[in-house]
């Protein structure tokens, strides 16, 4: 799996949490009829001026502002970024700074990483096992 399908699997993980399973299929189907050729999780990645274009006739401009927000937010914490704002990671997104987006996937990757981690099985001493 590349690094980018793992990207847009947490952030349809974080949507899914979000809206539910039913909800975001909707979203999904709805986003994509205007880009057709990409997941609108890979949207968001790779043109997130272009994902918030297309969540506007949904959820119009205040609506999907917050829509985006909320998702930074939720990201944000998954990832234990604490020194960033979610509202001014959103601005920057929809205005296409490259920064914001190099901040967005810098989450995704610390998200990825922790889920790649495999907790250590530690063998119980056999003295232990015996009193």
């Amino acid at each position: 799996m590349s690094k980018e399908d793992r990207y847009a699997s947490i952030l349809r993980s974080i949507l899914e949490e979000l809206l539910g399973s039913s909800a975001l299929k909707v979203l999904e189907y709805q986003l994509s009829k205007n880009y057709p050729e990409t997941s609108p999780h890979k949207l968001l990645l790779r043109e997130p001026q272009l994902y918030y274009n297309a969540l506007t006739p949904i959820f119009g401009n205040e609506g999907s502002l917050i829509f985006l927000k909320l998702l930074l937010k939720r990201l944000l914490l998954r990832s234990n970024i604490t020194t960033i704002d979610p509202d001014t990671l959103a601005r920057s997104l929809i205005r296409g700074e490259k920064d914001a987006i190099d901040t967005l996937i810098q989450a995704l990757e610390k998200v990825a990483n922790f889920r790649s981690v495999k907790p250590k099985i530690i063998e119980t001493p056999q003295v232990l096992k015996e009193a």
